[in-house]
């Protein structure tokens, strides 16, 4: 949308309040597989929503403010923002480091649990010595890939962690790493 669509749109009531009862049950429904179906209740999504539509709707007046995706995307965007901003300050999303993981003290008896499930399909294996291939080959790709998928570090976070310029740069890299542990489970699964 552009400037003058963005004006027209604040100006038109019965716009904003089509678009706030259409895109209400898709932020409800994108935070629910955002944060789990358990993670807040309703009382918390409206009031998530309901900030998200205000934040909307003060962005229209900022003229250097520009929308360049639809405004489901962006109010989905927001709430999720917003749904994480607080998990974190109810101190429900917890950020784990290494120097946690190096603290805990296990028990002999604890297993992982992936070893006991005899049936792992081949692609599963295919994977897990892949990933032990570029662990052992070095470089960034392994901790890449731990940080985003098990410690759900952003892709700022991977960035100043590793030195890369900006976010997108991460989000790169991450990509790369995971074609490339892809291609390598693809040739162990031919093997």
């Amino acid at each position: 949308m552009d400037k003058r669509e963005l004006l027209e749109l604040k100006q038109n009531k019965e716009k904003l309040k089509e678009i706030y009862q259409s895109c209400k049950p898709l932020c409800f429904a994108f935070m629910a597989k955002c944060f789990g179906p358990q993670s807040m209740d309703d009382t918390k999504m409206f009031t998530i929503y309901n900030d998200a539509f205000i934040v909307l709707y003060e962005k229209l007046d900022d003229p250097s403010f520009e929308l360049t995706c639809k405004i489901q995307v962006y109010l989905n965007s927001v709430c999720r923002h917003m749904s994480l901003e607080w998990f974190r300050k109810n101190k429900k999303l917890y950020k784990t480091t290494d120097k946690d993981i190096e603290n805990l003290n296990y028990s002999k008896e604890v297993t992982d649990v992936l070893e006991e499930f005899k049936d792992e399909n081949p692609y599963e294996k295919a994977i897990k010595k892949a990933f032990e291939v570029m662990r052992k080959k070095g470089g960034n790709c392994a901790e890449i890939l731990i940080m985003f998928w098990y410690q759900n570090a952003s892709m700022e976070e991977i960035a100043l962690k590793f030195s890369y310029t900006n976010q997108a740069n991460a989000k790169n890299q991450k990509a790369r790493c995971q074609k490339r542990l892809k291609d390598i489970a693809l040739q162990f699964q031919k093997n």
